[in-house]
């Protein structure tokens, strides 16, 4: 019983503030001249008036003077019922005004009877008081806020959050700029204001704007309450200010603790705005000035912003490559946000998409408590690549003179071959024209070229049908030399952000894919034809030693199978021995390695670029580091041909980065990709760990 008397005295206590706030109105109505049309001093008014209007048509022929006359006398009247309408109006509000708050402040009430009769009475002269002030709409509109305490209800409800008993209507421009400074503020700062509005701190509230309206209500709070409970905050919440001392009496703060305090704070703040662009790459975060989007560009976005599409918790900040807007999506998806802000820019300003792209992304998060957070990223809708083109030609020039070279040196084994090569280079210094033929060498040396030709084209026609079905844009591709092998890759440049992570994902996995399958059926192909050649060819054919064999497990292990029966005959033989094997069987097993390379899922590579729409920029950044380590040390334990050494080294000159932003990077490929994704890398790695 005791229980329910503190319920019933807490709640009618808070619906007595709704009838507070009122009386407030009323008393501004009056002040401002409200008529209310009910009032005996608006009959008076009215009579008065009439009057004068009666004896002005009666008087049409009297002179000038004598209406001026009239009109002065009904004016007097006017101010007179004015006056009274004043008087009385702000009378009966005092009187009811110092009841209210009489009734709120009371210590001791008795029972909860004559605390609901009190209460009921109050409920009365305030409907009156209203209903006799101003017209039936607006009083319907006003009292609207007294359903709290409505008689048909026993029990007055209780409101679902601190202070929250009266309802202050902000519009949505002054909600949407009120959340947004609440967003930029610092985290002591931010639990101040929480407990202000009766919050235990800041990661309590679940409804923004329902805490926006209470620290409204709360506007008048004391300046000391403030300040205590702001050092409370910063004794808390940052690391250094318990130095800070709080006492009761002279409430005296320890000046060097705070200082100290405050310059981490900005020290941290100064620092998330770095981090929050480490997951993108280079060229991104160093994108020419010229291009980059101004304040100015970034509030188009903003502004086109609100309560059902992004609830924005600060304004754009502005980060290396552009200006990110942390906040919440309020649709299902993020293909649907940005749909529908799209439609809102064609409409605004369908100018801006010719320069600027807008991309909801990951970023680390300011807060220690979670890892990262949601963004809107504004960036350059195009993104120039580091690499001089003069330079990426001569890469890839001689890329293409060590595959040529490398092709031929894998003759260099053959005696007979070698001896035939000789003697036309002989003849040729000789000046003997005609007297030496290679064509027989051409026929050898052409069936590989063609082999890894033929995979590396369809590798790099995969990823332009996709590029252009998807809508973007890629540079030419630079050749990577490669110590160990013919080369190492073909980069391809992203130049045009992708629609979303799965667009990026098939974009990267049609190229390795293709390529990879053709080099296998190659390799089984060439095994066969190794085995069915005549006894002229086969002592003509090209080898590899048994040790650069064995340095791919799946390789290694097709070639024992069809050419040594499965014992290992051929595999555990000493590491230099060569194994001859015809050149389609070679082209393939070197196409195999090097398409395998491009699965990786590391950086920017074809399997990092897989990665990273499966896992998001954050988990790929974590799982490339691992797989990044762990062939390194594999590397260091590898004897004789280490491809995985040669490989790491090229890559952190040029694949090292992530890819550039999709237009959408929260929602991720579908478990279809994903478990595609997964069994290439599982190949991959079979392709190229050691036997």
């Amino acid at each position: 019983m005791r229980a329910m008397t503190k319920y019933t005295m807490q709640s009618s206590r808070g619906a007595a503030m709704v009838a507070a706030t009122l009386i407030l109105s009323l008393t501004m109505l009056v002040c401002n001249g409200f008529a209310p049309p009910n009032s005996f001093a608006t009959q008076r008014t009215h009579h008065h008036i009439s009057q004068s209007t009666s004896i002005l048509k009666s008087s049409n022929d009297n002179s000038g003077d004598e209406a001026r006359r009239l009109k002065e006398k009904a004016d007097q009247y006017r101010n007179e019922a004015e006056q009274m309408r004043l008087s009385l109006g702000l009378k009966k509000i005092e009187d009811l005004k110092d009841d209210i708050i009489e009734f709120m402040t009371t210590e001791e009430f008795g029972s909860s009877e004559q605390e609901q009769k009190k209460f009921a009475e109050l409920k009365v002269r305030v409907e009156e008081l209203v209903r006799s002030s101003v017209g039936n709409e607006e009083a319907e509109a006003m009292l609207a806020g007294l359903s709290a305490f409505s008689s048909n209800n026993n029990v007055m409800p209780v409101q679902s959050s601190p202070s929250s008993d009266i309802n202050v209507a902000l519009t949505e421009g002054e909600m949407k700029s009120a959340i947004a400074l609440l967003g930029s503020l610092p985290i002591p700062v931010k639990d101040t204001l929480a407990k202000t509005a009766g919050y235990p701190n800041y990661d309590s509230i679940i409804n923004l704007e329902e805490f926006i309206n209470n620290l409204y209500v709360n506007k008048d709070a004391s300046t000391e309450k403030l300040r205590r409970l702001y050092f409370q905050a910063f004794a808390k919440n940052i690391p250094g200010g318990t130095d800070i001392v709080i006492k009761d009496s002279n409430e005296e703060y320890e000046i060097e603790g705070l200082s100290k305090a405050i310059q981490q704070q900005i020290d941290e703040r100064m620092q998330n705005s770095t981090r929050a662009m480490e997951l993108f790459p280079r060229v991104v975060q160093d994108a020419d000035e010229a291009i980059l989007p101004r304040e100015i560009d970034a509030n188009v976005i903003f502004q086109l912003l609100d309560r059902t599409t992004f609830m924005a918790v600060e304004k754009p900040m502005q980060v290396d490559g552009g200006y990110i807007i942390r906040g919440e999506n309020k649709r299902k998806t993020a293909t649907q946000l940005l749909e529908v802000i799209d439609e809102k820019l064609a409409k605004e300003s369908p100018q801006w998409k010719d320069s600027f792209q807008l991309s909801f992304v990951e970023i680390y998060a300011d807060s220690s408590e979670q890892l990262f957070e949601d963004a809107l990223l504004i960036t350059p809708n195009k993104f120039a690549p580091m690499a001089n083109k003069l330079f990426a030609g001569v890469v890839t020039a001689v890329s293409l003179f060590s595959s040529f070279v490398y092709c031929i040196d894998t003759f260099s084994e053959n005696e007979a071959v070698m001896k035939r090569l000789k003697e036309a280079s002989e003849q040729a210094a000789s000046g003997v024209i005609g007297a030496y033929d290679l064509a027989w060498f051409n026929e050898l040396l052409m069936p590989m070229l063609v082999t890894l030709g033929l995979a590396q084209g369809l590798h790099e026609a995969g990823h332009l049908v996709m590029s252009w079905s998807k809508g973007i844009k890629v540079t030419p591709p630079t050749i990577l030399p490669s110590q160990a092998l013919p080369y190492l890759s073909f980069q391809n440049r992203i130049k045009t952000s992708p629609k979303d992570y799965t667009d990026l994902y098939d974009f990267a996995f049609a190229g390795p894919v293709t390529g990879l399958t053709v080099s296998f059926i190659a390799l089984l192909f060439g095994l066969q034809l190794t085995t069915e050649v005549d006894q002229s060819v086969a002592q003509l054919l090209p080898s590899l030693p048994v040790g650069f064999i064995t340095q791919s497990t799946l390789g290694g292990t097709i070639v024992d199978l069809l050419l040594g029966g499965g014992d290992g005959i051929l595999i555990n033989q000493d590491p230099s021995t060569q194994i001859p094997l015809h050149p389609v069987a070679i082209g393939g097993f070197i196409g195999m390695i090097i398409h395998a390379f491009d699965l990786v899922p590391i950086g920017s590579t074809d399997g990092g670029r897989m990665s990273q729409a499966v896992l998001g920029r954050v988990w790929h950044l974590t799982f490339s580091s691992l797989v990044f380590t762990v062939l390194f040390l594999s590397s260091l334990f590898n004897d004789g041909f280490n491809l995985l050494l040669g490989f790491l080294f090229i890559y952190s000159f040029t694949q090292r980065d992530m890819e550039i932003p999709c237009r959408n990077e929260i929602d991720r490929v579908d478990t279809g990709r994903a478990v595609a994704a997964f069994v290439s890398w599982i190949l991959a790695a079979l392709i190229l760990c050691p036997l």
